[in-house]
C-alpha cells in the first residue's frame, strides 16, 4: 500500500538529499535520546561531587529534562505544522548541545537544573517535527521511514550513558575545576553542535510543506477522552520503563558495586537492543494479532523486570536484556496500533496529548527512584532491598495491559492508516535506502 503525505503538494527532492535528511535525522535521533539518558550512570560521582544529600537529587536533573520535554510535546506538535521543520530540528539539536555543554562548566545546582530545562525545551522539538519530516521524504514508505528513523533512539540510549559512564572515569584530560562527571557532557555535547550544525546545512524541508496552514478538524471529546485513558494506563509502562533505568543503575552501583564505566555499559548495552526490537515487533504483529501480541509483551516484561535482583552479576545483563526486547518492543506495537486506528489529521495531536500525560508521568520515575533509595540508608548494599522497587515495577507493566481494550475502542485500522507489515518490500526499502 502507498500513503500520500499531505505535505507532499510539490515535485518530490532528490532521492540522495531524501536519504541524507533521514540520515542526518537518525543522528538528531541518537543525540537526543543520549543527552536524556548520560547522566544516569553518573549519579553517584554528580552527588558526591556537588555534596548533594541523597540520589534523588542528581536525578532530579534527568526528570527535569524530561518532565519539560514531554509536558510541552503537544505544542511543539503545533508548530511543527506552521514552520519550517528542518530548521527546528537543527536548532533544537544546537540548543540542547549548548544546554549539555554548559553543564559540563558549572558546579552549581541550581544552573545545572537551568540548563536541563533549556536541554528538555529544545530537546521537544525532535519528535514532532521529525516524525512529520521523515514521512514526507518518502510518501510511499512513510512507515518504514519512520522505522529507519528509530534507529537513532536505540543508539542514542546506547551510546548516552555507555560513552558517559566510560569518558567519565578513563577520560585522560583535565581543564581547569571541571570534574570527571563533566567531561561526557562537554564532549558529548560538542558533537551534538556538531551534528545540529550540519543538519541545518545539509538537511531539506520537504516540499510543499506552508507555513500557514487551516486549522485542522477538532478532536472529538470521545476521542480525547480515550487517549487520556490509553495514556494513564499504558503510561504504566512508560513510568516502569524509565523508572528501570535509574534504578538498574543505582542497583549496580550500590548493591554490586560497579563502577561508571561498568554500569554505563550496562545500562546502554540493554537499551540497544531497541534497534532491533523495534522494527522487529511490528513485523510479526500485523493486523489483529498486533492488540493481544502487545498485552502478552507487557505481561512478559513484567514478570522478567521482577526477577532482576535474584540474578548474580554475570546474569544481570542478559536478564535486563530481555527484559528490554519485550519493553520496547511493547512501543512499536502500541504505536502502530493507535495510528492505525485514527485519521491522519489527527494523528499528531493524539500523539502529543498522550506524551503529555505519559511522557510527563514517567518523567517523575528517575527523581522517584532516587528518592526510594535513598530511603534504604544502610540496606542499600544488599541485594534483597531491591526486591520491592523491581516487583513493582514489574506490576506496573503488567497493569498497562488494561490499555489494550481501550485501544481496540478506538476502531478498526483506520483507511489511509501506516501499516508498517505491508510497507516492507524490496521496493520501499529501495525507496528508503
Amino acid at each position: 500500500m502507498s500513503y500520500i503525505s499531505p505535505d507532499m503538494d510539490g515535485p518530490h527532492p532528490q532521492p540522495s538529499r531524501s536519504r541524507l535528511t533521514l540520515a542526518l535525522g537518525i543522528l538528531l535521533h541518537l543525540f537526543t535520546h543520549a543527552y536524556g539518558a548520560m547522566l544516569v550512570p553518573l549519579y553517584l560521582m554528580i552527588q558526591s561531587d556537588l555534596a548533594l544529600k541523597g540520589i534523588k537529587y542528581a536525578a532530579l536533573l534527568v526528570t527535569v529534562y524530561g518532565v519539560v520535554y514531554y509536558i510541552v510535546a503537544y505544542g511543539a506538535g503545533m508548530l511543527a505544522d506552521r514552520v519550517n521543520r528542518r530548521d527546528l530540528l537543527g536548532w533544537g539539536l544546537v540548543i540542547n548541545a549548548v544546554a549539555v555543554v554548559m553543564m559540563g562548566f558549572t558546579r552549581r545546582y541550581e544552573m545545572l537544573l537551568v540548563f536541563s530545562v533549556a536541554g528538555g525545551l529544545a530537546g521537544t522539538l525532535f519528535h514532532p517535527a521529525a516524525n512529520a519530516l521523515i514521512p514526507a521524504h518518502f510518501p510511499k514508505s512513510p512507515g518504514m521511514a519512520i522505522g529507519m528513523l528509530g534507529i537513532g533512539s536505540g543508539l542514542g540510549f546506547f551510546i548516552g550513558p555507555q560513552y558517559a559512564g566510560w569518558r567519565a572515569v578513563h577520560a585522560g584530560w583535565h581543564w581547569g575545576t571541571i570534574a570527571n562527571w563533566q567531561r561526557p557532557c562537554i564532549e558529548l555535547g560538542a558533537m551534538g553542535l556538531l551534528c545540529g550544525l550540519a543538519f541545518l546545512l545539509f538537511a531539506r524541508e520537504a516540499p510543499g510543506h506552508h507555513e500557514n496552514r487551516p486549522a485542522p478538524h477538532p478532536m472529538s471529546w470521545r476521542l480525547r477522552w480515550n487517549i487520556i485513558g490509553i495514556a494513564l494506563t499504558l503510561g504504566c509502562r512508560d513510568f516502569a520503563g524509565l523508572a528501570s533505568l535509574s534504578l538498574t543503575s543505582i542497583y549496580l552501583l550500590r548493591a554490586m558495586d560497579r563502577d561508571a564505566a561498568s554500569v554505563g555499559f550496562t545500562v546502554g548495552i540493554m537499551m540497544l537492543i531497541g534497534v532491533v526490537a523495534n522494527p522487529l515487533a511490528v513485523w510479526i504483529s500485523p493486523g489483529r494479532k498486533r492488540l493481544p501480541m502487545l498485552a502478552i509483551t507487557l505481561l512478559l516484561a513484567g514478570l522478567i523486570v521482577c526477577t532482576v535482583p535474584w540474578f548474580s552479576g554475570t546474569w544481570v545483563l542478559p536478564a535486563l536484556c530481555v527484559f528490554q526486547s519485550f519493553h520496547l518492543g511493547s512501543y512499536a506495537m502500541s504505536d502502530a496500533a493507535m495510528l492505525e486506528r485514527v485519521s491522519p489529521s489527527h494523528r499528531g495531536r493524539v500523539a502529543g496529548l498522550f506524551l503529555n500525560i505519559a511522557g510527563v508521568a514517567a518523567s517523575l520515575s528517575p527523581w522517584i527512584m532516587g528518592a526510594w533509595t535513598d530511603a534504604f540508608g544502610p540496606r542499600a548494599i544488599s541485594q534483597s532491598t531491591y526486591h520491592a522497587p523491581f516487583i513493582t515495577l514489574g506490576a506496573m507493566m503488567a497493569f498497562a495491559i488494561v490499555s489494550v481494550p481501550l485501544i481496540a475502542r478506538l476502531g478498526e485500522s483506520h483507511p489511509g492508516a501506516i501499516r508498517p507489515l505491508e510497507e516492507i518490500s524490496p521496493v520501499t526499502m529501495e525507496a528508503v535506502m
